[in-house]
């Protein structure tokens, strides 16, 4: 039940958003039973995105999975608009807001795009054993999603306001690096006091407050041509450069 922990995370990072996020969450009744209680929609809203294939790039279930969403963030009371995405062949992303009676400004991202080809879910599609859920998409990151809009509603069932704004952002390209949703993401980051990635967290039911990072550099080393036999000393090998670079 990470949407547990989310609902838990959100009123601390809300009531004290220059605090660092909590290593342990205590038990909070109110927020359990709420949990509980939403849990059987929880899964049935799940279920349903995770059956719509929307691997980046497909705008048409991107958009099938964003008509299940919005009426539920405006539910909540979040004011919804669709930005186009900012590179070619994408569906919309998502940004809801939702104003408080405090001072905290969080920022909530997860996005709804996949890793997998159209047809995916028809042949292997949502399904629970158990306390395991499998299906394409249900971690990464449509469980994030819904995971987010059930903390969202745990936090109005129990008329927690003690923010300034909550922003939601789900994007629709985060397995392709983000490319339509770059100059989206940045704008909300600059004025957030706290910023929460909805991201699959570390078993069992934590906060994952660190990982790793990539990146790719591209290096371009040209060489000089010469004579091998009259003047060699004229000539510059670039992958001996490039390897012998770093020493000077």
């Amino acid at each position: 039940m990470r949407y547990l922990v989310m609902a838990a995370a959100l009123t601390t990072a809300l009531a004290s958003p220059a605090a660092a996020a909590p290593k342990m969450v205590a038990k909070d009744v109110r927020v359990w039973t709420a949990a509980e209680t939403a849990r059987p929609d929880q899964l049935r809203l799940l279920e349903q995105v995770v059956n719509i294939d929307s691997g980046t790039g497909d705008v048409d279930g991107g958009r099938k999975v964003a008509a299940l969403l919005i009426p539920r963030l405006e539910a909540l009371g979040m004011s919804v608009e669709t930005v186009a995405a900012e590179a070619p062949n994408l569906p919309e992303n998502i940004v809801g807001r939702l104003s408080g009676s405090g001072k905290g400004r969080i920022l909530m991202i997860a996005h709804l795009d996949t890793v997998f080809e159209p047809g995916t879910a028809a042949k292997r599609p949502y399904q629970m054993t158990d306390d395991r859920l499998t299906g394409p998409g249900v971690g990464d990151e449509k469980g994030g999603v819904v995971q987010g809009i059930y903390a969202l509603q745990i936090l109005k069932d129990l008329g927690f306001r003690d923010f300034a704004q909550i922003t939601f952002l789900i994007e629709t390209s985060e397995e392709r690096g983000s490319p339509g949703t770059r100059k989206l993401i940045d704008k909300p980051l600059k004025v957030a006091d706290v910023e929460l990635d909805l991201e699959p967290g570390d078993p069992p039911d934590v906060l994952t407050v660190w990982r790793k990072g990539s990146n790719s550099f591209y290096v371009d080393v040209k060489g000089r041509p010469a004579h091998a036999g009259i003047a060699p000393q004229d000539g510059r090998n670039a992958a001996w450069e490039l390897i012998t670079s770093w020493r000077r």
